[in-house]
């Protein structure tokens, strides 16, 4: 089941402020000092998961709205089940929703086959196919979500599964 969720941003000086709409007060370690204000520095996540013969994945994608975008900055997810060893894949694709075809791919990323069960993250500091320091972005008048594969380690025939996240 995908489900989307807001994460709001705040320092502890800038909370009431955040929610009075207004500019946090700048304090060392934080985006304040920078100009980004509490209210404008809101992440979102957006996430799904599946399954199959008792291995599985939960997905999540974080991103931010721009001006004119959705910009996709980390993703993660845990992978866990009965028998799953430490060489699963993962696959995931940054798309938007096209009501006339196919769906439009900004994104791709494809894992080596040493991905370990547990969790694992995605970001702009990984040393393999890093998200772009600038995030993948989608413009905001398209509906935009990512679509994510597992293949499973494990005894036997590897079990797969693919499912996507909510569109955002």
């Amino acid at each position: 089941m995908a489900r989307t969720r807001i994460i709001a941003v705040a320092t502890t000086a800038g909370l009431l402020a955040a929610l009075a709409g207004l500019t946090a007060p700048a304090q060392a370690g934080t985006g304040a000092a920078s100009g980004v204000n509490a209210a404008t520095a809101r992440a979102a996540s957006t996430s799904g998961s599946c399954s199959n013969k008792g291995a599985f994945i939960n997905f999540n994608a974080y991103y931010h709205n721009s001006s004119r975008y959705h910009v996709f900055t980390s993703f993660d997810w845990s992978i866990g089940g009965s028998g799953v060893r430490n060489k699963n894949n993962v696959e995931l694709r940054v798309k938007h929703h096209n009501t006339a075809g196919h769906d439009t791919i900004h994104w791709t990323w494809i894992s080596l086959d040493n991905t370990r069960k547990g969790y694992s993250k995605l970001t702009s500091a990984n040393a393999y196919r890093p998200v772009p320091k600038s995030g993948v972005k989608v413009a905001k008048n398209k509906k935009a979500y990512v679509e994510f594969k597992a293949v499973f380690d494990k005894k036997g025939t590897d079990p797969r599964c693919g499912s996507h996240t909510q569109n955002i």
